[in-house]
Order: structure tokens, then C-alpha cells, then sequence
């Protein structure tokens, strides 16, 4: 049932209170944030510690009045479509359905349904054999606790950058997955299902999977490895071929029915933004009846259920960030898989999902160069590791070089670009 404050007239009163709360508590705010020593995180500057407390307030009250402003991404596709930039995935006709939608994400109750989503700067052109299969294609889904949109145009902008300046990918993709929660909630598969729908697409466009990398923070991260797991483990390479590579930015790991209270228990709670009440509900909302299905449990918690892949994987997290420890220990175990290759970084003190952070809140900085990779197009073949078997390599068709912002101080951060997926074994930066 959903809480009396996320209905009006309850809702406008809610908000009328948190925001003479927040008018009341913002002197003690402003002392914490000023004193070095009051702090959450020693080493942040009086910005970041105000920019983390108003985001913890907005996730806190969207999560409270059940408030996942889908409606504004639903708004932005409309938009996007009038500009051409729109992509709508259909599942495949029902024949065929079985090929992709096998095994876990295979349901009597939830079943395939239409994507959405939106591309920047344009979506690729016609099938060509000449030129298609060059095209290095970034597919990224947002977070938000599989009840929070955050597929809109703002957001999407912003991920493309990073994608296109860092990476070099040719296009992004920002798609928006069925949230669990809002007036046709859908639980587990469903937004699996939504993102091997939008993978499928995507290859059926003439992009090579090997030029394909697959994107995700937050609760998407736990998507995409869901996703590759589920390549690995479940399809065939005939029906859905793997990826050059994925990508996951702080991914939720360690996913209980108590998720609330176990968050509520780590070390790294205070210092950042997500309040335990969003975890708990997006667990409430998401989990299907049968979770303890031994099955199903490794796609909604894949902490300590490593798999073996062949895609290379970039693992990201912020070592203020409360997920910090159980990314860090998922990156371990899957780093012991032999044959494996993942890589694992960790930005100190920065919170969480630094993908959307980064730039927005002062984490960008400054920048400088280092060993002359910034600015280098990373996939034109500036790869370090340029070998024939190398998965990004420029042979391979495409080469990662993923940004680290090494320096807390935001007035003297700095980027540094290295080749984190083509790293062979677990990285010593933890």
C-alpha cells in the first residue's frame, strides 16, 4: 500500500514540512559543512558536503511520496522524437521471443513490452556494410533503485559527454527500463527483459557487438551484469552475440529483502547520499515472489555469486559511497574467476555514481595530461595494449580509456585515462 504522503492532499503537505524542516536545520548545516572536522568525509569541500545533504533530502522525499518522475523522461522522449533522436525497441514477434527471452528472464506473468529511449547526438544511420560496423555504440542505463526514472534529457546529455569525450564512442544511447514502481509497476525480469530487448536493437541496426559497450549505474549496474550474466550463462551467441565490454558505475551488488536496515549497517552511510528508505522500497517493489529461487538470486544479488565471462569488465566505485565495500569484494570475486578480466577503480572520498556527479558538483576540476592520452580518440588505436587478442584493441575495433578523477580537492582534481579494461587482473588501486 502506497504511504499516505504520496497522495494529495497529503504529498503538498509533506513537501510544506520538509521544507520548513530543511529552513530550520540549515544553520546546523551550515556550521557541519564549514568545519573541516564536522565533515562527513574529511578531505570534502564546504560544496560537496552542502550538494550531498540536498541530494540525500531529495531522494529521501522522492522516496517517501513514491515520486519517480517518469512522466518528465516520458515528456523528454516525446520530445526527443520530434528531433529524430528517439528509439523505440520492440520485443521480437513471439516465434522468436524464446531465443532471447530464455530461462530467468523467461515469465508467465511479466512479459517483453516496448523501450524507450533517446540517442545523443543522433541515432546511427541506414545498415551499411561499409560504415554501420564501425559505429561504437555506448548503451547506458540510468539508476534510481529500479523505482526512480532517470532517463531524461538532462541526465542523458550529461552521460553522453563523458561517453563521447572519454571514450570515444561514436553515439550513446540512454534507454529507459519499466520501473517497479508507479501506476504499472513491474517486477523482476521486466526490466531485464527491457534491456536484452534494447541490446537486440541495437545490433539489429548493423553495429557489431564488439563495438557495443554496455553502460550502467546504480541499481542498473546490477542490470547490466544481470544482462551479461545472463549472455553467458543462458543464450546462445547466435541469438544475442556478447559485447566489446560493460561499464558498471557503483552497482548495487548486495541486494536483500532487508536492504534498508543493511545499508543503514555499512560504514560509508553517512557520507553519502542514498537514504536507506529508497533501497527499501525499490527492494519491496522489485523482488519477485519467488526471490529465494537459487535461479533467481544471482541476477537480483550477485555478491558473492561470481561468474565466468569473456566480456571485459570495468568496475567503478566512490570510497565515500556506502556500496563502496560490496563493489569492491564483487569486483574481487570476479577478478578470481580464471579467465576473467575486470578491472576495479575506486575514486576516493566520492560518493556515489560518480557518472552523473562528475562535472555537475565540482569532481571534474581541473584536468591535465597525462602520458598525452587526453584528447587522444581511444578508439583510432591508442590503446596500450594493441594485440590481435586484445578485445579492445584497435584490431578488435574498439579501446576503452576510462576517466579517474584521482583527487578529492575539487579545485585540483585530474584525470587520468588508462586502458582499465584491458587490465588482466584485479587493480591494486583499493
Amino acid at each position: 500500500m502506497a504511504p499516505l504522503v504520496s497522495i494529495q492532499p497529503w504529498k503538498g503537505l509533506y513537501a510544506a514540512y520538509v521544507i520548513a524542516r530543511a529552513i530550520v536545520t540549515l544553520p546546523w548545516l551550515l556550521g557541519r559543512s564549514s568545519l573541516p572536522s564536522t565533515r562527513p568525509a574529511a578531505g570534502w569541500s564546504f560544496k560537496m558536503c552542502m550538494l550531498n545533504e540536498v541530494a540525500r533530502q531529495l531522494l529521501k522525499f522522492r522516496s517517501d511520496t513514491r515520486s519517480d518522475d517518469l512522466a518528465t523522461v516520458l515528456a523528454d522522449h516525446r520530445k526527443a522524437e520530434a528531433e529524430g533522436r528517439f528509439m523505440l525497441a520492440m520485443p521480437p514477434p513471439p516465434a522468436d521471443s524464446a531465443e532471447v527471452y530464455a530461462h530467468v528472464l523467461s515469465s508467465s506473468v511479466v512479459k517483453p513490452a516496448p523501450v524507450g529511449g533517446m540517442w545523443y547526438p543522433a541515432p546511427p544511420p541506414p545498415p551499411d556494410p561499409s560504415g554501420t560496423q564501425d559505429e561504437k555504440v555506448v548503451l547506458h542505463f540510468p539508476g534510481g533503485a529500479f523505482v526512480l526514472a532517470y532517463g531524461q534529457e538532462e541526465q542523458g546529455r550529461l552521460v553522453s559527454r563523458v561517453m563521447n569525450r572519454h571514450l570515444g564512442a561514436s553515439r550513446t544511447l540512454v534507454a529507459q527500463y519499466r520501473l517497479a514502481s508507479g501506476a504499472a509497476p513491474a517486477r523482476f525480469p521486466a526490466a531485464l527483459q527491457d534491456l536484452a530487448t534494447v541490446y537486440r536493437h541495437v545490433l539489429s541496426l548493423g553495429v557489431a557487438p564488439r563495438n557495443v559497450v554496455l553502460s550502467g549505474d546504480s541499481a542498473a549496474g546490477n542490470l547490466v551484469l544481470g544482462l551479461v550474466r545472463y549472455l553467458e550463462e543462458e543464450t546462445p551467441d547466435a541469438s544475442l552475440p556478447r559485447p566489446g565490454g560493460a561499464i558498471v558505475w557503483s552497482p548495487w551488488v548486495h541486494v536483500t529483502p532487508r536492504a534498508g536496515a543493511d545499508y543503514a549497517a555499512v560504514r560509508n552511510e553517512q557520507s553519502d547520499f542514498l537514504p536507506a528508505s529508497l533501497l527499501q522500497w525499490g527492494v519491496d517493489a522489485y523482488f519477485p515472489p519467488d526471490h529465494d529461487d537459487e535461479r533467481v538470486r544471482p541476477y537480483l544479488s550477485p555478491l558473492h555469486r561470481p561468474f565466468r565471462t569473456r566480456v571485459p569488465l570495468f568496475v567503478h566505485a566512490g570510497g565515500a559511497e556506502g556500496f563502496f565495500d560490496g563493489v569492491r569484494d564483487f569486483a574481487g570475486q570476479m577478478a578470481g574467476v580464471a579467465g576473467n578480466r575486470v578491472r576495479f577503480h575506486r575514486t576516493d572520498l566520492a560518493p556515489h555514481d560518480l557518472v552523473l556527479s562528475y562535472g555537475g558538483s565540482g569532481w571534474g576540476g581541473r584536468s591535465r595530461r597525462r602520458r598525452g592520452m587526453l584528447g587522444r580518440s581511444c578508439l583510432t588505436g591508442s590503446s596500450r595494449d594493441a594485440s590481435p587478442t586484445h578485445p579492445f584493441s584497435s584490431q578488435s575495433g574498439v579501446s576503452i580509456l576510462v576517466e579517474e578523477t584521482s583527487s578529492l580537492n575539487i579545485n585540483r582534481s585530474r584525470l587520468i585515462f588508462e586502458d582499465c579494461l584491458g587490465a588482466p587482473t584485479y587493480s591494486r588501486l583499493v
